[in-house]
């Protein structure tokens, strides 16, 4: 009996390369889930989806199915019987007469630990449908809520008893420092600074892993400020803005954005139409949103659209009426 393991990000891609590398159809293994797999926190211990593909066992061949289909009982006689035709129809067909194929069908549904027929196989539709409910399987072994037993433990006395800084400044460059840490990835502050009258705290950070929070638009870097922008206004009276920098990031970006929006007002300019930027994250938004109000005090920003889709329009503004 063929068994293999396989590992791929997704349960489905576990069971999919198992199968070629064994080389057998869905319908013809058992799928055991060993783990479901892990997305992580920004990509920090994620983990592999795990299967293993057993080969299934059929209890009988098909010669032995071809002896039991010729013990049953036959369902038809000898006599011509009445069709169902209409009342008093002269119409007659020979019940006892069925085809060997239709016979051999019937026993092979009667026994179903059998091998599939060729001629019934599993649809490709179907095995799709299977393959994508691995996680309703799994949850169906897993032993109910009740049965589950949960053991207290006490924090550290180091946790209980922290006291965040009082200075915005400290308190954000430790949050910034202890998350890193606990992400595997220590760092050094390189810059940090406090704007009151902005009300912005500034920090910029080196590591080895920079590459990793600047690619696929800084998604990386984002969350990992809005974590820590968290922690610092947390029971904190006014709230604080904060901006967390490495590789000169956001320096690159605000160069980027600039060109953007210039290109967008000399575009409203000629056209005098309002035009619309692509869609951005929050971040990104208030930078364009400021730098329109500063340099372009003809123009006015809005924002329109809802969630990963809400983006920036520019447009002229309009003349304010007198009122009379």
């Amino acid at each position: 009996m063929k068994e293999i393991k396989a590992e791929a990000n997704t349960i489905q891609d576990a069971v999919e390369k198992g199968l070629s590398e064994i080389g057998m159809r869905r319908d013809q293994v058992e799928v055991v889930v060993v783990h479901e797999g892990t997305r992580g926190f920004l990509g920090i211990g994620a983990k592999k989806a795990c299967v293993i593909l057993r080969e299934k066992k059929w209890t009988g061949t098909g010669a032995q199915q071809e002896d039991d289909s010729r013990r049953r009982p036959s369902y038809g006689n000898s006599e011509p019987r009445r069709s169902r035709g209409g009342r008093g129809g002269g119409r007659y067909e020979r019940g006892g007469e069925r085809r060997p194929d239709a016979r051999a069908n019937y026993a092979a549904r009667g026994n179903r630990d059998a091998a599939p027929s060729p001629q019934f196989q599993t649809a490709p539709e179907a095995r799709d449908r299977s393959e994508s409910r691995p996680f309703a399987r799994s949850a169906m072994a897993r032993p109910p809520a009740a049965d589950l037993v949960f053991k207290e433990e006490s924090l550290p006395e180091s946790v209980t008893s922290f006291k965040a800084p009082e200075d915005p400044l400290e308190h954000s460059k430790l949050a910034l420092i202890k998350t890193l840490e606990l992400l595997g990835m220590p760092a050094t502050i390189a810059d940090a600074s406090y704007n009151q009258a902005e009300a912005l705290v500034s920090l910029r950070f080196d590591c080895a892993q920079t590459q990793f929070f600047t690619a696929e638009n800084g998604r990386a870097l984002q969350a990992l400020q809005f974590l820590v922008n968290s922690m610092l206004n947390k029971n904190r009276q006014p709230r604080l803005a904060l901006r967390v920098d490495t590789g000169d990031y956001w320096k690159n970006k605000e160069t980027e954005i600039a060109k953007r929006v210039e290109q967008a007002v000399n575009e409203v300019k000629t056209s005098s139409q309002p035009c619309r930027l692509e869609p951005m994250p929050a971040p990104m938004r208030k930078l364009i949103h400021n730098l329109v109000k500063s340099s372009y005090p003809e123009m006015e920003t809005m924002s329109e659209g809802e969630g990963q889709w809400r983006k920036v329009v520019i447009r002229q503004m309009t003349p304010k009426q007198e009122v009379k």
